[in-house]
């Protein structure tokens, strides 16, 4: 009898992924590609709850399960969901972090609220499949209602024990960066590339700083503020497409359809004869249907981004300080 259980267990676990896989394949087929879109409202919530559902439903068919059962299943199910994704490149490493606690949440609920309707109602198929329709109708729908586009800010300060002139002559050009310069950076660990170099043509206001990251990553800054030592300001220019798509996956590209840096730059504040303070700045947009979730998700990787660069900036500024 457990062995069948089991067995029934896996049947669950399987009609969820299979289910998940065909949802993500839609935007896929370019005829359908503008009507069900990934980075909505109805991808991130409504798809995870009926792959929870379905998966519980399933592995329900035998007995009756308890809700610590349905939690089980159906967040297993999401985590294999996820890693297929990942194995048959439907989604980057980075897109998976980053769904992956709404996901892993929505799938519980899903689970807990078609266990519960199996366990004391009599309306499980029916409850069932609305969930399993609820990403294909309401996608279409979120489709037609218009994108509130925002512009975001990111400032990070850091302290270094170096003169303003010292800080700020190491701003601009930046030779060699090495691993160890750059500190641990979560969002580095999980694939986006580091930074290796930038390099100006020229000095002053309308000179255009090249930054250079692994992966082929280039990308440019021209100039708009040069007050040294104190403020070094530009703006971004990265054309859509130029990002190399083994980079960067397309639901996170920068200057891409969702999302894209703006402008930034650096501000020294003089504290002491040989103590300053550094602050990076960045401004981004986010084109997303998903304004909360995507602005708390790109401040918090634009800011492990600055974390890195300030710790090169003050390792080498406070050695040549030396």
């Amino acid at each position: 009898m457990r062995s069948l259980l089991k067995k029934q267990y896996l049947f669950g676990l399987v009609a969820g992924v299979i289910y998940g896989l065909l949802i993500r394949l839609i935007p896929e087929i370019q005829k359908l590609s503008g009507v069900f879109e990934i980075i909505s409202f109805s991808f991130l919530i409504f798809t995870p709850i009926a792959v929870g559902a379905v998966s519980v439903y399933v592995a329900s068919k035998k007995e009756k399960l308890t809700w610590k059962k349905h939690i089980s299943i159906s967040s297993i199910a999401m985590l294999v969901f996820l890693l297929s994704m990942f194995i048959f490149l439907l989604e980057g490493m980075v897109c998976i972090v980053l769904i992956l606690p709404v996901f892993m949440v929505a799938s519980m609920i899903g689970g807990l609220i078609i266990g519960y309707i199996i366990n004391y109602t009599k309306h499980s198929k029916s409850t069932l499949n609305s969930l399993l329709l609820l990403p294909l109708l309401m996608s279409p729908v979120e489709n037609l209602l218009p994108i509130q586009q925002s512009t975001q800010q990111i400032t990070t300060r850091i302290i270094i024990d170096a003169s303003a002139q010292n800080i700020f002559s190491e701003l601009a050009t930046v030779k060699g960066i090495k691993n160890e310069e750059l500190g641990f950076s979560f969002m580095h660990f999980i694939g986006l590339p580091k930074p290796l170099e930038a390099s100006m043509n020229g000095h002053g206001v309308g000179a255009v700083r090249t930054s250079k990251w692994e992966k082929g990553v280039s990308f440019e800054e021209k100039i708009t503020v040069w007050n040294a030592p104190y403020q070094l300001h530009y703006k971004f220019n990265i054309p859509k497409g130029s990002i190399p798509r083994e980079a960067l996956d397309r639901h996170v590209e920068l200057g891409g359809d969702y999302f894209t840096v703006v402008s930034g730059g650096y501000d020294i504040k003089i504290l002491s004869d040989n103590k300053s303070e550094l602050t990076l700045t960045t401004l981004f947009k986010n084109k997303s249907r998903l304004q909360l979730y995507g602005n708390l998700w790109a401040k918090y990787v634009l800011s492990d981004f600055h974390y890195s660069l300030l710790k090169l900036m003050k390792g080498r500024a406070e050695k040549k300080s030396t």
